[in-house]
């Protein structure tokens, strides 16, 4: 009897401190843009350094897999992870007073400190499983944007508050989740 408690004990804790969800997730998704725009519609999200946008230079899609992290909102971990000490997750980042957020890829989000002023947010996305499309929890109203990066192609991705005022040029965007094989 002291065996099976000492195993079942055992495998118990492996089980509850191994990342399998971190390292081997159920499902892998990657993020595209529908848009009435047709430069953008169809476009694969890919990462330059932190931003996340449509890069001519990005090799891949932006692969993530979800996280619970609240009722009915999920965290965005960037796949495939790269270790224990360094966990990606996609996060919305920007001036409070703005409301503008650009869709970044930060490294470790909890345990960063970020400057006074700024909105760090992580946690706070919905998946519409009907639509397929990737949404932000975080703010009263908005919708994703994209807006010209450069005279060569590349577009920001950001989220534009309902509240929020802006004369730069942008095409309103729809962020959707396919599954990757």
């Amino acid at each position: 009897m002291k065996w099976q408690t000492l195993a079942l004990a055992f495998l118990t804790s492996t089980g509850l401190a191994s990342p399998i969800s971190q390292r081997d997730p159920a499902k892998v998704y990657a993020l595209r843009l529908v848009s009435k725009t047709p430069s953008l519609n169809g476009k694969y999200l890919g990462a330059k350094g932190q931003a996340v946008g449509v890069y001519k230079d990005s090799a891949q899609a932006v692969k993530f897999f979800p996280v619970p992290s609240t009722e009915g909102l999920y965290e965005l971990h960037r796949y495939p992870s790269v270790g224990e000490d360094e966990q990606h997750a996609l996060a919305l980042v920007g001036a409070e007073s703005h409301g503008l957020l650009d869709l970044a890829d930060l490294v470790n989000p909890a345990a960063t400190e970020f400057p006074k002023g700024t909105k760090v947010d992580w946690n706070s996305f919905t998946l519409n499983k009907e639509s397929k499309s990737v949404e932000y929890a975080g703010a009263a109203g908005g919708r994703w944007a994209a807006f010209p990066s450069g005279n060569n192609g590349e577009w920001s991705v950001k989220w534009k508050a309902a509240s929020a005022i802006t004369i730069d040029v942008y095409m309103p965007v729809t962020v959707v989740y396919e599954e990757v094989e």
